[in-house]
């Protein structure tokens, strides 16, 4: 497979910031959203969601990646869970292994960046 090209990245200012924006894509009429986790080979955990920005100029769509990156024990608990757990009244969020009675995003551990999402440092 030749060069894959790569998506544009976007940090988040926090990772509440990035829950937020994964809750508003999950909503009605979207698709059901999911969140991305894949470690960088510092340990750190790389959060993030793919969106397509649609008719961007001449292009069909625009691939952008928002992302957060997490470290220590925080990482270490995102890590070993399964689902963001987002509650709607005082947008708080925990993590869970399983999906409890709120709004529940999928955690995706990947085994490795994928090809289209630009080096992070």
């Amino acid at each position: 497979m030749g060069e894959v090209e790569k998506a544009l990245a976007i940090k988040m200012n926090s990772l509440r910031d990035l829950v937020r924006l994964a809750a508003s894509l999950s909503s009605p009429p979207h698709i059901v959203i999911y969140i991305w986790k894949f470690k960088l080979d510092d340990n750190r955990v790389v959060l993030g969601v793919m969106a397509i920005h649609r008719d961007y100029y001449k292009y069909y769509g625009l691939p952008i990646f928002y992302y957060y990156i997490v470290e220590g024990e925080e990482a270490e608990t995102i890590w070993n869970s399964n689902y963001i757990i987002i509650s709607t009244s005082d947008e708080g969020i925990r993590f869970s292994k399983t999906p409890k009675p709120a709004l529940s995003i999928p955690l995706i551990g990947l085994a490795e960046k994928p090809p289209m999402i630009p080096d992070l440092g």
